[in-house]
């Protein structure tokens, strides 16, 4: 059984009394470095968060200057192309009228052997007859 009395009174006061000692002597200093702790992680949480924001800004920046880079490189590839089309164009051209030169000289040449081959042929007419006729007529 319980006896109430003057040494419940005393128990208690020792109780208390141990209970502000270890307040003093532990819990007060851990709480503290629990608090330094905590200031000390918002603290890096914000620079982390800083060094992120940063991060980003630069990851955009570069980001954009590769758009800018391969907007650059394909006008550049596109007049290039158009260049080298209107080259390959003009070389074209230029084979074809020389294909057509060439046409026009052989058919030329074929016209002029052909008429010199006629004359010839014309100039002979007159021995073939005769030696066809001698031939036929025995």
């Amino acid at each position: 059984m319980i006896n109430i009395d003057i040494t419940l009174l005393i128990q208690l006061v020792n109780f208390l009394i141990a209970l502000a000692i270890i307040n003093y002597l532990i819990v007060r200093p851990v709480r503290g470095v629990i608090a330094r702790r905590n200031s000390q992680n918002d603290e890096l949480r914000g620079a982390a968060a800083s060094l992120e924001g940063e991060a980003g800004l630069k990851m955009e920046g570069y980001n954009a200057r590769i758009e800018k880079a391969r907007a650059e490189v394909a006008a550049v590839r596109k007049s290039m192309k158009a260049a080298a089309e209107q080259t390959a164009q003009a070389r074209l051209n230029e084979a074809g009228d020389e294909a057509r030169a060439i046409h026009r000289a052989a058919a030329e040449r074929v016209r002029t052997e052909s008429a010199e081959a006629r004359r010839e042929l014309d100039g002979r007419v007159g021995d073939f007859v005769q030696v066809a006729l001698k031939a036929m007529l025995g």
